[in-house]
């Protein structure tokens, strides 16, 4: 317990000494824009205004790399682009490089660099998503994917992206950002939603979150044509295969494309759920009710 103890502590120094200084390298998604273009990360870090070392992270037009977007100079308000590949080592393991410069990930290759020079400067502040609205969790969310954002029942959160109905990216007090289940959160008004800032609202089209975009469609982003808690019983898609702990008898396995018969809500965010002959909890974010127009 002792040596357990021990390794907890240091990995909250290592935390509060990067967020002390500059940005977190492990919370890299905080500053992803998969959605932008290069002239778009050109146009908004070339701003007069924009620090140097101020830098964000995109995807490259190569699938399955990005692209490192840093203010480099105020001379010409210079801007310069960094091509991040993936690195196949010749024993399997995966990797990153810039240019000639091999890393083991991501974090290690932005914390390598704030402490070294790109071409002009180093990696001092990230561009951070602006959010667009201010919501508290109305249930708890443990979360089951790494791109996802646990959060406590009550906890206020900043939306930063509404990709669609079902899925928005969040950041909690710590800076920390991902994926919450819409329905798990209450979007704040009039004097709760104070934090809300006229540059979040115009700002927030330009991303949305990485490494989850298997969570997000083309779906329509305006949830009042959805009603997420439909008169039960009713029928549900699966929307995700989840094999729950063999040890838990109450939860129901389910696969992605089945069809279940939902039959009540239960208290703690989940539904209870018949397929097969099988009864069993199944959490909402599982599941998409199917409606007429289905």
């Amino acid at each position: 317990m002792a040596n357990f103890s021990f390794f907890f502590t240091q990995n909250q120094l290592l935390k509060t000494f990067f967020q002390m200084n500059g940005f977190d390298p492990f919370e890299w998604r905080s500053f992803y824009f998969p959605g932008m273009s290069r002239e778009d990360a050109h146009k908004l870090l070339g701003e007069p205004g924009v620090s140097i070392g101020t830098f964000l992270m995109r995807d490259s037009s190569r699938p399955g790399e990005y692209s490192l977007t840093v203010r480099e100079a105020d001379e010409g308000n210079t801007v310069c682009h960094y091509l991040i590949e993936r690195d196949v080592k010749e024993d399997g393991t995966n990797g990153v490089k810039i240019a000639n410069q091999s890393f083991p990930d991501i974090p290690a290759l932005l914390n390598h660099f704030k402490m070294r020079v790109l071409t002009e400067a180093s990696l001092l502040s990230a561009y951070k998503k602006p959010m667009v609205e201010v919501a508290v969790g109305t249930f708890k969310f443990t979360g089951e994917r790494e791109t996802d954002l646990p959060f406590e029942q009550g906890e206020r959160l900043q939306i930063l992206s509404k990709t669609n109905n079902d899925w928005w990216e969040a950041r909690n007090a710590l800076g920390t950002s991902g994926l919450v289940p819409a329905n798990y959160v209450q979007v704040q008004t009039g004097e709760f939603a104070n934090d809300r800032t006229s540059k979040g609202a115009s700002q927030s089209s330009i991303g949305s979150s990485g490494n989850g975009a298997e969570r997000f469609s083309s779906t329509s982003t305006n949830s009042d044509n959805v009603d997420p808690h439909p008169r039960l019983p009713a029928v549900a898609k699966v929307t995700f295969d989840r094999v729950p702990n063999a040890y838990d008898p109450t939860q129901l396995r389910v696969k992605k494309g089945q069809t279940v018969r939902v039959t009540q809500k239960l208290t703690n965010g989940m539904y209870k759920a018949e397929l097969d002959g099988q009864t069993g909890s199944v959490p909402f974010t599982y599941l998409r009710f199917i409606t007429a127009h289905d």
